[in-house]
């Protein structure tokens, strides 16, 4: 295995029942045609998907245990399932973090495909650097998060999820992502394709919100002890406002 392959484990809860989805939708499909594209020539690189469903706590542990197994370098976790402020799917959001932070330092980056769960900070302890108490086991977080603080539309936050990591894979292959500048301009590039006032989700009351109001990033540079909520430096909120408002 290369050192420059890179690896997208995808920790997804089954979206629908049968009766309701008889489709079964699933993200999977999306980040497949990602791998097609970034593995469009024979390289000394590779992008690999590995994919594994949970449902609660105890299930999330065990996706967790088996996707872990990837020996890639360079990873990047997806965890999709239908949240709350709360859970993500039966499973606490504080437990994913700290299961997130206790897999290892090769998961570079975390996407919460989620309602609500970026509209608090319990996530973000998945990126923590430091060590277990009781335990002295170092952690080492992902470098990065993207969550969303509303309800989302689960198209549009696929296919941004899939441009992200598109984004993301393909900068892994080329390098190495740790500054907080290089983190900011992957996401910029992947998010440019994205109108940054249409209608993304809906808040609690069922009213329409827009993408830079859904949307939540966390950067943690390498060797820095906790991530810091940067969304508002993204180029969304700045240099693309004018240009949509026209």
């Amino acid at each position: 295995m290369s050192a420059k392959d890179v690896a997208l484990l995808v920790a997804e809860s089954p979206w629908y029942t049968p009766n309701v989805n008889q489709g079964a939708a699933s993200s999977l499909p999306f980040f497949e045609g990602v791998k097609k594209l970034n593995n469009d020539s024979a390289t000394d690189r590779r992008f690999n998907i590995y994919h594994c469903n949970f449902y609660d706590n105890n299930s999330f542990d065990s996706a967790i245990e088996h996707l872990a197994k990837a020996s890639e370098e360079r990873q990047i976790l997806y965890v999709g399932a239908h949240g709350s402020q709360e859970f993500i799917a039966d499973a606490e959001i504080e437990h994913i973090a700290d299961v997130v932070a206790d897999a290892g330092g090769r998961i570079k980056g975390l996407i919460v495909s989620s309602c609500f769960v970026g509209s608090n900070d319990k996530v973000a302890k998945a990126s923590e650097l430091g060590f277990k108490p009781n335990t002295f086991k170092e952690v080492r977080g992902p470098n990065w998060i993207l969550a969303y603080k509303y309800s989302v539309d689960w198209l549009s936050s696929v296919m941004l999820e899939t441009s992200v990591i598109h984004h993301f894979s393909m900068a892994y292959m080329e390098g190495t992502i740790n500054s907080k500048a290089q983190i900011l301009d992957v996401f910029n590039n992947a998010l440019a394709l994205f109108n940054p006032n249409a209608n993304f989700g809906w808040d609690s009351d069922k009213h329409d919100v827009t993408l830079t109001e859904c949307i939540r990033v966390w950067v943690r540079p390498q060797g820095a002890e906790f991530a810091k909520d940067v969304t508002e430096e993204l180029a969304l909120f700045t240099e693309y406002d004018e240009d949509y408002d026209e």
